[in-house]
This record gives structure tokens, sequence and C-alpha cells, in this order.
């Protein structure tokens, strides 16, 4: 990869200040990665995962999943001292075949994926019948979603970032050839975290969906 996209190039510049926001908010970490590890069980047993986008390996890592796909040396230097298999590449041309996992995830890192649509139909490519898809994201219809999105210029990790409502991503699944079948929503509070079903309020939210058909749809026609 000659050039990193701009987003990756940001959290490249920054690779160690973003990791260490897990560190000072272990809490409202150890609740998303509850959130989304309910989300990833029942695709577990399709075959072995694939994170797109996996950062410094803080989910990848404590979850399990098999691949991280990461497109920023240095992210995923630190994902490779959590002893997390890296492969360097980026969401719209996955360096995988067809079917050789049973599900992705892309935990809050398609909203920094400058072709959604590809990056999805490669998903679906990747992934074997049966399979699906976990997309954890930041909901722009929350009202902490909105006050981000509003001053996102300002902040140099969301700069790049196209934030979207359920409602979006619902309609953006399902355009790839995808069936959103759960919805979670983390609550910050007080004593802690709390997770509830749906994705209205909260602003950390996240779907899993399934594969309509048991035909991968295809990103290209060389057969790959």
């Amino acid at each position: 990869m000659t050039e990193l996209p701009a987003a990756a190039a940001a959290y490249d510049a920054r690779a160690a200040e973003y990791d260490t926001w897990y560190d000072r908010n272990a809490a409202l970490y150890q609740a998303e990665l509850d959130l989304v590890g309910e989300l990833l069980d029942p695709l577990r047993r399709i075959g072995p995962g694939l994170e797109v986008g996996a950062g410094t390996g803080r989910f990848a890592g404590p979850l399990g999943i098999d691949v991280a796909l990461e497109p920023s040396p240095q992210m995923g230097a630190f994902a490779r001292q959590r002893e997390v298999h890296v492969v360097e590449g980026v969401a719209e041309e996955l360096p995988f075949g067809r079917a050789e996992f049973g599900y992705t995830a892309f935990l809050t890192s398609l909203c920094f994926v400058p072709d959604r649509a590809r990056a999805l139909a490669e998903a679906h490519r990747v992934t074997r019948p049966g399979g699906g898809i976990v997309v954890a994201f930041l909901n722009r219809a929350s009202d902490l979603g909105a006050q981000l999105d509003a001053t996102k210029e300002e902040d140099p990790f969301y700069a790049e970032a196209s934030f979207f409502t359920p409602g979006e991503l619902d309609e953006t699944l399902r355009a790839a050839g995808y069936t959103p079948e759960a919805w979670s929503q983390l609550h910050p509070g007080d004593p802690g975290p709390t997770i509830s079903e749906g994705a209205d309020d909260g602003l950390y939210c996240a779907v899993r969906a399934r594969l309509v058909s048991g035909e991968s749809v295809p990103a290209d026609d060389d057969g790959s």
C-alpha cells in the first residue's frame, strides 16, 4: 500500500494516543466488548471471523476474532503486540478468497471507509453461506452522536468520519445483500454502562445481519 487513506493516516500518526482511550475508559470499553460479543456469538459456528479496520486490536484480541485487517502500520503494530493476526489492507479490496470467513465485523470502522458499498460487497464476497456481519457504529441520530457530527472537524480522530443513523445503515446493509436481525445499544450511566436492545438513543450501537442468500456477492469478475 503506497499511500494510506486519509482516515488511516490520521490514526497512524496518533496510534498510541488512540490506544490509551481504552485504558482510561475501562468500564465503557468492557461494555462495548460485551455488546459486540453477544452479537458475534451466533455467527461463530459458521466459520472464522474477520475484523475490518481492527485498529490496535482492542476488539479482535479479547473477542478471539481470527484475522484483523488494518491499513495503518502503527495501529497494526499495537494489534500484533496483542497476538492478533494482522493483515495489511483496505476494506474495499479484501485480500482474501471467496467464502473464507463465517463472519466479518466492522467495529466503528465503517464510517471511515470512503466507498462503503464496495466494502460491504467485499465483506459479502468473503463470507460463507449462512454467515453474516456485525457493524458497531456511533449513532448520528442520538443526541451525543449529533453533537459529535457537528464538531467532528475539530477532532483529528473523527474529521474523516461519515457518521450514519440506524435507518441509513439498515438501508445500506439491505442494498448490500444483508438482512439485519438484531440491534443493541449502550447506555453510559451510574454505577456503570448498560446494554439494551434497539438502536434509538444510544451513541454506541451495533447490528448483526445475515447474508440474504447462500450465494456470496462478487465484488468483481475475476472469480476470486
